[in-house]
């Protein structure tokens, strides 16, 4: 066993084992928040027990009483859960079963090497999903079945053959892209009907805050005072608050998103401002964006107060539009891209390493944009 100190000055425990089933060396991890003798002792034993899941789960599959139940796909993808999980972080490990269970219920209690490739294709394909969806899902899917030709449960793997359409970008799309996030006018208006309800000025400066940092709920969350430099006006994103498998008041901290999630950013005069009034009428000693009673906000609650707002003022709009917190991101990267700041400085300060998914996601233009660009052709001189 080995450890590492982290820059929140817990220590991250890691232990290695020779997964035989898979023919290489694996490890899992936990977090503590010392590295005293008592505290080594406790890791030790959960980073064993962990290790020992994995095996009892191998040993279960291999003493079957029926050896054609092995091969049930139910029972290999249990088995390869066990493993999966412990590569991903809570909320990916949640959201990635989730895609599962439609095609458990169709494919679960059959023999995996019985699936055909064409039988997935028309079940994807049977589904209804949008394009980018059903990619998803084939991407999950082809991760456990590449998991059970690797460890010798099928020969070949189905999903090499499945071949799902192109996407076909609509009009009708291409118009719900541009209402996933609200201009500079839509969100003052948003404010300033909300900051007239006094009961709720702490959820507006919420919504104030993401909208002008571009962080990720579980984020703002998870921000303690020791992540404000207020001299420097720098924020510091280390940590993601957990609500899968646990409630918001319990306060269980990850580590962000992906490795690019950890960052400064610049934070404007405002942002320092909304901070100094968390600061001055402080409910929390640790945590900075809590309630009145110094509780952790709900994101449940959080979103729907934001919605019925947004509903409110578009009620006249003959426009669909779907309000939810991550909108206030959306809102954010659009304002940086109409601001004209580059590409790679969007990434660093919205924590994405991947260039293409901004392009894809947020490099639509804006009216505003659409308006200067009118202007500028018109006033054109040859």
């Amino acid at each position: 066993m080995f450890l590492k100190k982290l820059s929140n000055g817990k220590y991250r425990y890691f232990e290695k084992f020779f997964d035989e089933k898979q023919n290489k060396w694996r490890q899992v991890t936990i977090t503590k928040k010392s590295k005293s003798r008592v505290t080594q002792g406790e890791a030790k034993t959960e980073l064993s027990l962990k290790i020992s899941n994995i095996m009892k789960l191998y040993e279960e599959v291999e003493q079957s009483e029926d050896s054609n139940e092995c091969l049930l796909t139910q029972k290999i993808f249990k088995e390869w859960r066990v493993i999966r999980n412990v590569e991903l972080k809570a909320s990916s490990a949640v959201s990635e079963e989730k895609s599962f269970s439609k095609f458990l219920e169709q494919f679960g209690s059959r023999k995996i090497q019985e699936i055909k490739s064409q039988e997935i294709q028309t079940f994807i394909l049977g589904l209804h999903l949008s394009a980018s969806t059903r990619a998803l899902r084939k991407t999950y899917y082809n991760l456990f079945f590449s998991y059970a030709k690797k460890v010798g449960y099928i020969a070949d793997n189905p999903m090499e053959r499945v071949v799902l359409p192109k996407a076909r970008t609509t009009f009708e799309e291409v118009r719900k892209k541009k209402n996933k996030f609200l201009n500079k006018e839509e969100m003052r208006r948003i404010l300033d009907y909300s900051y007239q309800n006094v009961s709720q000025v702490r959820k507006t400066m919420v919504y104030e805050f993401l909208f002008l940092t571009g962080l990720r709920i579980g984020e703002l969350q998870a921000l303690r005072w020791q992540d404000i430099d207020f001299e420097k006006r720098q924020l510091f994103v280390r940590h993601t608050l957990n609500v899968y498998g646990y409630s918001e008041q319990e306060r269980q901290l990850l580590s962000p998103k992906t490795s690019h999630s950890y960052r400064s950013i610049y934070i404007n005069t405002r942002c320092i401002e909304i901070v100094d009034y968390f600061r001055k009428n402080m409910k929390d000693s640790d945590f900075i964006f809590v309630t009145e009673k110094g509780r952790m906000f709900h994101r449940g609650n959080l979103s729907k107060y934001f919605g019925r707002i947004c509903q409110i003022l578009d009620k006249d709009s003959d426009v669909s539009r779907t309000y939810n917190l991550h909108m206030l991101r959306h809102s954010h990267i659009s304002l940086l891209i109409e601001l004209g700041v580059p590409i790679k400085s969007i990434m660093e300060r919205v924590g994405h390493s991947n260039e293409k998914m901004i392009l894809q996601i947020y490099s639509h233009m804006t009216i505003k944009m659409q308006e200067d660009l009118s202007d500028k052709l018109e006033n054109l001189d040859l």
